[in-house]
């Protein structure tokens, strides 16, 4: 995605593992690898951000919401490491991967009962943890969600102590399944199945759960769009040189707001979960 970009002159990544064989050739002349532990700050890693204009921090000690409160800490503490390198190597930007999960809090009552179309914005107060039945387990995503509400937290503060010399967007990334990441494959369970339930043979809290999840699709192309208006946007506009967006498609009746994206970063989604999911049975769709 970033190669892609005719301003990106130059990539680094940091990781706790480095292959080369999986970027393509063509990119190497660009790509500079580098095995890093983002739990302990070490100028091996740290003195890459010297010349870095901005950072795009997807890592995580355990990157599923069912991380531990162990993993969860060991998450803040990358992103904590991450953050004070850019600061205090002056990068200009920061770009943090948050989650649904802050706010997961709203799928169930009592709160679910205050939630309607786009009512679900960047600065609706943080309620973090998802509850749902993955087919052989109940989930509680606390911790996780914890951990990322922690981030967007300790990016502002960031912000506002370099005066927004360092600005933050803290991208709170819905549902993107890997590969083609078809909408038609999202379950009521949290994972990804080739053939997911019909939403009319689920009992209402699986109803629910896939109706939530469900709402936050994030399509391939829209997730690129939204990665690049959080690296490339003006900050003048924002509170304390930080925003949170929301980092959902443009999914019709979802409760996730995303105007707000387009005002603050310019993020305008494309897409939308229902026009998708009418695509193999548009009759019936129509219909409804």
């Amino acid at each position: 995605m970033l190669a892609r970009q005719p301003w990106c002159k130059r990539l680094t990544a940091l990781d706790v593992e480095t292959d080369a064989s999986l970027f393509s050739p063509d990119l190497h002349e660009r790509l500079t690898l580098v095995t890093a532990d983002l739990q302990h700050a070490d100028p091996a890693w740290t003195d890459c951000f010297a010349d870095a204009d901005a950072v795009l921090h997807l890592a995580a000690k355990h990157s599923t919401p069912d991380a531990s409160w162990e993993d969860a800490l060991a998450s803040y503490n990358m992103t904590l490491n991450v953050l004070t390198a850019a600061a205090t190597h002056d990068v200009s930007r920061l770009v943090f991967s948050s989650s649904n999960h802050a706010m997961g809090g709203y799928k169930d009552g009592p709160l679910a009962a205050s939630m309607g179309p786009g009512k679900l914005t960047a600065h609706t107060k943080p309620a973090p943890g998802t509850r749902w039945f993955d087919g052989q387990r109940e989930v509680y995503s606390l911790a996780y969600g914890t951990s990322k509400v922690m981030g967007e937290r300790l990016c502002r503060a960031y912000s506002v102590i370099t005066q927004g010399r360092l600005s933050t967007v803290a991208v709170r990334i819905g549902w993107a399944l890997p590969g083609d990441n078809d909408p038609r494959h999202i379950s009521y369970s949290g994972v990804a199945h080739q053939h997911a339930p019909a939403s009319e043979r689920l009992d209402e809290a699986s109803a629910r759960a896939l109706q939530w999840f469900r709402g936050m699709w994030l399509s391939n192309q829209d997730l690129e769009r939204l990665l690049i208006a959080a690296l490339t946007a003006d900050p003048s506009r924002w509170p304390c040189g930080h925003v949170v967006v929301n980092g959902v498609s443009a999914n019709q009746g979802s409760v996730w707001d995303v105007i707000a994206g387009r005002d603050s970063i310019g993020y305008a989604p494309q897409d939308d979960v229902q026009a998708h999911l009418c695509r193999p049975a548009l009759t019936r769709c129509s219909a409804d």
